[in-house]
């Protein structure tokens, strides 16, 4: 009797059902030696082809169709994938190219009186092409001059060149078309700032990938923000499936992200209309934004921030994984963007698994360079010095450069005032990583669940949840008026 109920209870395992709530998953389809056999056949790669297409309807924009066939399409490019993947982001960068801010261009042809006879579509795309050929040349001289004194910090000399760009667009200098195009300039470098700091980074290894296949990396055509979802040639050239088997399994893991993501999808829906509908909460911009109109959040403003930081987990979740499953579809075993943070035992661990490669930036470009040169005979100041430049210099840069427009609209004092409030959620960010390093354990083996688990997890969601408050939906208002809101709250 005991054997067969371990044998039922493996069963469920097996089929993702599990005994525990948090055992219940996606079935893994890619264990199945059939599913496995079929997917590597004509019929059973379509059969999961039209499978992906018909969750990313539902799971992203109007490029789902073309999103999905482009990564058919590097799938079946074998040794050629990293060409077709080439061809493949041109051709959707020629479809939605104005994927990346451009209200700095706006803003400059409006002052300039240039908003109406200035078509700032042509001068996107012209800056678009020009800026390809200065990418080749950037990464040529840093392959080239490797051991030279500029050459071995290729990406300090990026930061230097554009905020000269930066500030050289924010003086009167330039007027008239010049200064639109230095803006149309400064924006395009902005939007492919971190494409370009891998490939220069990828430019100091022994075998660095050709230079123009490196440009297939500059937002995929599987998808992206600002932030790199691949990393650079060297993380794709490790990850990249290799024979059949391996592309089906990769392939039929990127199905089954896909169909968690349309899951969490679901449950987003479900839980909007639970908490706001239901429940009444006030989502926390329209309570932010009403606290700022005169009306008091009082002591119910709590739920608001709370509510908030479920949500945004549940929607980089989705993002995140929609982008991946499309990367594994076509061919690249990426990992997660975003994997379990609420069981984290400590705030560097949650920082590590919530946004998985917006954290590996600012890992490769401040910490690690950071690291190796500074404080090497103090230890604790080493690793607390590295995590500041990364998690408060890198991190307040990185959202700077993504709103660099407000430079161009407010000027330079106005745009870096809109961003006190995020510094300080990056100085809060820094102190507990670091203390969380510094205090790192192995934990007790003794400890029962409940003190090894539970109560840990709960302190870091608490920390990031109050953390989440100074970047949410309302980050770029005052400092003192998120403090006000919270005194409100606390009934001050």
């Amino acid at each position: 009797m005991q054997l067969s109920a371990e044998v039922l209870v493996s069963t469920l395992r097996r089929y993702g059902i599990g005994v525990r709530p948090l055992e219940l998953r996606v079935p893994p389809i890619e264990s199945y030696p059939r599913v496995v056999a079929l997917a590597q056949t004509l019929v059973g790669k379509l059969v999961l082809f039209a499978l992906f297409a018909a969750l990313m309807k539902y799971l992203s924009d109007n490029l789902w169709l073309w999103t999905t066939l482009a990564a058919a399409v590097v799938s079946l490019a074998g040794r050629h994938r990293h060409h077709a993947a080439l061809i493949c982001t041109a051709a959707l960068l020629v479809l939605a190219p104005e994927w990346f801010e451009y209200r700095a261009v706006y803003a400059a042809a409006q002052q300039e009186g240039l908003f109406e006879s200035l078509r700032l579509g042509y001068v996107r795309a012209g800056t678009l092409l020009a800026c390809v050929p200065l990418a080749v040349v950037a990464l040529y001289l840093a392959r080239r001059f490797r051991e030279h004194p500029l050459g071995r910090r290729p990406v300090l000399a990026q930061h230097f060149l554009y905020v000269c760009l930066l500030g050289l667009a924010a003086t009167p200098l330039l007027h008239g078309v010049p200064r639109v195009l230095l803006w149309s300039l400064t924006a395009v470098f902005a939007a492919y700032f971190w494409f370009l700091a891998y490939a220069l980074i990828d430019q100091r290894h022994r075998q660095p990938a050709l230079i123009l296949l490196q440009l297939a990396t500059f937002h995929p055509f599987f998808g992206s923000t600002t932030v790199p979802m691949a990393k650079g040639a060297a993380n794709w050239r490790s990850v990249e499936a290799n024979t059949e088997e391996e592309l089906a399994v990769t392939q039929l893991k990127g199905l089954k992200l896909l169909a968690w993501a349309f899951f969490l999808k679901v449950l987003l829906w479900a839980y909007r209309k639970v908490v706001y509908a239901k429940l009444g909460i006030t989502p926390l911009g329209l309570a932010f934004e009403r606290f700022l109109d005169g009306v008091s959040p009082g002591p119910l403003g709590a739920f608001s921030i709370v509510a908030n930081f479920f949500e945004q987990l549940l929607l980089m979740a989705i993002w995140g994984h929609v982008i991946v499953a499309t990367a594994r579809l076509a061919g690249f075993r990426l990992l997660r963007n975003t994997w379990r943070p609420l069981t984290s035992r400590s705030v560097a661990e949650f920082w590590n698994r919530y946004f998985y490669y917006f954290k590996e930036i600012l890992v490769n470009v401040y910490f690690y360079p950071t690291y190796v040169r500074w404080f090497k005979r103090h230890p604790r100041l080493r690793v607390a010095f590295a995590t500041f430049m990364a998690a408060g210099v890198g991190n307040w840069f990185f959202h700077f450069n993504l709103e660099n427009y407000r430079v161009a609209r407010d000027g330079f004092g106005e745009a870096i005032n809109y961003m006190q409030t995020y510094a300080f959620y990056c100085m809060l960010l820094v102190g507990g990583i670091v203390l969380s390093q510094l205090r790192a354990r192995r934990p007790d083996p003794e400890a029962g669940w409940l003190r090894r688990q539970l109560v840990p997890s709960l302190w870091v969601a608490l920390f990031y949840c109050f953390l989440s408050f100074f970047d949410g939906p309302q980050r770029h208002a005052a400092l003192t008026d998120h403090f006000a809101f919270l005194f409100q709250i606390l009934g001050g």
